[in-house]
């Protein structure tokens, strides 16, 4: 053997795996993100989106969407019952041409 030179035992090798094998494990449990850690960078997260798009009151947010919503509802309705009413009407227009030509009418 060459002076410098070091010698491993398997066993010593073995001991040296197992016990890096040990920290890091100890390292990732001391790392780990907890549940409440989580929780509140979520929350974090979310005010600060609703400060960008200038949402500060979530109630009145809500009616707000409440309000389009009804809007959008009653703009469909409207648009529906006033074609509906359009055909209704044609179509009387049509029936009543045709009956007045077939009495005769001038």
């Amino acid at each position: 053997m060459l002076p410098g030179d070091t010698v491993l035992w398997s066993a010593d090798i073995q001991r040296m795996i197992t016990a890096a094998a040990l920290e890091a494990a100890k390292a990732v449990r001391d790392d780990a993100i907890k549940a409440d850690d989580v929780e509140d960078m979520v929350e974090a997260g979310i005010q600060r989106f609703l400060d960008r798009v200038g949402i500060d009151d979530i109630p009145a947010f809500r009616k707000d969407l409440s309000a389009m919503r009804a809007a959008r509802e009653t703009r469909e309705a409207l648009i529906s019952h006033g074609l509906k009413a359009v055909v209704t009407v044609l179509l009387g227009g049509i029936c009543t041409a045709i009956w007045l030509a077939i009495k005769g009418a001038k």
